[in-house]
């Protein structure tokens, strides 16, 4: 018997199409929340393992590298054996690689089971795109990646105050327990809803395409971890660098050869064919910076400046998720109405607007008007984000989607490690040199000399000697000034942000601002060639 495909999936109660939705929010949600609340258990490893930062600090880079190395393959593995069968696979491996995370027994252990737990979450991000972007006809997709936003804005947010609050009340096993209940129903609705699509039989894997691949990223990945800590200057970074880019280079070439020759290279080049595609990856590129760099600084500012705890600060963060949670909703149905640029750069001027007055914060800047800031960027990131990955991949042929999605991805995996690797390295650098410029104006014949009488006076009071009370000064007036060159270095990072941001705006005028037709191709094996849409699928049940 014969049942067309699309009277099939609006059989049940709701349309297959928010099924989906409703299935792969699951599988992200639990994929970028990992991400952000690690993070925020890194003390408490260092205390758990008697191992120093350098090596804890593997706990985040192996999974970051591992990501990096696999989400390229997802385009192949998603069309060689099913989308529905290598998402339950990714799946069932990052719920897996979470639990043995938590049963690690030792540090070396732990990072081995990270890299499993990254390789099977590597892919969730770019099949859920895949997986949507089939279902919802492109008058619908902004609405569609709208829902999609929730995880991907509120993970980050919640990330540091679930993380906190487990670290806090708990121990740091929870942090990976925590995936088991959320990827076990995930698994089961994918199982039960998802629909598959046939695999597409390729001749061969493209091994030199993954060779090259994986060490280009692997290795420009690694410099860009390791720039945070130990600086641009480093040979290790350097070295790594070098490699990364000469390696992405001859990756270039060698997939170019490839399609030259009608072969099936790892990651099709030829999506940056498609102008939309190209445009608004760039502009995503400055946006994502902003995004990571301010979710760097911001828990910086409040707990080494501000000494709120681990817990405090995430709860300060909530308000700009959840406002990016309004904004994404609202954004993605206005997108559908009037276009992707009259919706992103009004956002954009937000976050540029509450990002320059993040230039002028301090030491005792009210929390009321932090928050009021934060609520500001979460609506901007909210309108922002979301649209352009919906005008990156609204004109891509259906074939080249799982491959437009995995570029995305690791796109937004290299520019989210570079912004906080060049923010975290600007912040260290620049927080020397105010210090030095501060202690050399701040003299025992100025102002140091000003606040002797009153500190001795009232060390004296309480009983100290003199020599006690001109110590303690010293260390309370070099506390006053690491806590004011750190405050300035912080507001020369959000200076750099504003400039970002400014570029973000430029960016995304070259991206086409009209509606999308909701017609697009779907034969076309070039991007950006529109054809008439083939006819829907028919399934066969016996």
């Amino acid at each position: 018997m014969q049942v067309n495909g699309q009277a099939l999936r609006q059989s049940g109660r709701f349309d297959y199409k928010w099924i989906v939705a409703m299935v792969v929010i699951l599988g992200v949600f639990m994929s970028i929340l990992d991400q952000t609340i690690v993070n925020i258990a890194i003390p408490r490893l260092q205390t758990a393992f008697g191992a120093d930062i350098h090596l804890v600090q593997w706990v985040l880079t192996a999974y970051i590298l591992t990501q990096g190395i696999i989400t390229p393959t997802s385009a192949y593995f998603s069309e060689r054996f099913g989308i529905k069968r290598f998402y339950i696979v990714s799946l069932a491996a990052f719920t897996l690689g979470s639990v043995l995370c938590g049963l690690a027994w030792s540090l070396p252990v732990l990072i081995f089971f990270r890299i499993l737990q990254g390789a099977g979450g590597a892919a969730l991000f770019p099949l859920s795109l895949t997986l949507l972007f089939r279902e919802f006809p492109p008058q619908e997709r902004g609405t569609a990646m709208g829902f999609f936003g929730i995880p991907t804005l509120l993970a980050p947010a919640l990330g540091p105050t679930l993380g906190g609050y487990l670290v806090t009340y708990a121990d740091w096993q929870s942090i990976f327990f925590i995936n088991l209940p959320i990827g076990i129903v995930a698994i089961i609705l994918a199982t039960i809803y998802l629909h598959d699509a046939a695999p597409v039989r390729r001749t061969r894997f493209d091994f030199l395409g993954f060779f090259f691949a994986a060490l280009g990223l692997g290795t420009f990945l690694y410099a860009l971890s390791d720039a945070s800590t130990d600086g641009w200057g480093s040979s290790i970074v350097l070295g790594c660098m070098a490699v990364g880019i000469i390696s992405l280079i001859i990756f270039i070439f060698v997939e170019l050869n490839i399609i030259r020759h009608e072969g099936q290279p790892l990651l099709d080049l030829r999506v940056f064919a498609n102008g939309p595609f190209r445009a608004s990856t760039i502009a995503n590129v400055f946006v994502t910076f902003g995004l990571f760099g301010g979710l760097f600084l911001f828990p910086i500012y409040l707990q080494n400046i501000r000494s709120l705890s681990a817990f405090q600060s995430g709860v300060t963060l909530l308000p700009q998720a959840l406002a990016s949670m309004v904004a994404v909703l609202i954004g993605g149905r206005l997108v559908d109405r009037i276009g992707v640029r009259a919706v992103v750069i009004p956002g954009l001027l937000i976050l540029t607007v509450a990002t320059w007055q993040l230039t002028f914060i301090t030491a005792y800047s009210t929390l009321s008007w932090l928050q009021f800031i934060l609520i500001l960027r979460g609506l901007a990131l909210g309108l922002c984000i979301q649209p352009l990955i919906v005008a990156s991949l609204s004109e891509i042929s259906p074939r080249l989607l799982a491959q437009a999605s995995s570029m995305n991805t690791v796109t937004r995996s290299v520019s989210s490690s570079l912004g906080i690797a060049i923010l975290a390295t600007l912040v260290q650098t620049q927080n020397l040199v105010h210090f030095a410029y501060l202690a050399e104006r701040v003299t025992a014949t100025s102002r140091l000399g000003l606040l002797y009488p009153q500190l001795q006076a009232l060390f004296v009071a309480r009983g100290a000697s003199l020599s006690s009370a001109q110590s303690d000064a010293l260390q309370i007036i070099a506390g006053l000034l690491r806590q004011q060159s750190y405050i300035l270095a912080i507001q020369n990072a959000f200076s750099v942000t504003v400039v970002i941001c400014i570029l973000a705006i430029i960016a995304v005028f070259f991206v086409r601002g009209r509606r999308r037709p909701a017609r697009i191709e779907r034969n076309s094996d070039r991007p950006g060639e529109a054809q008439d849409e083939e006819p829907l699928p028919m399934v066969f049940v016996e």
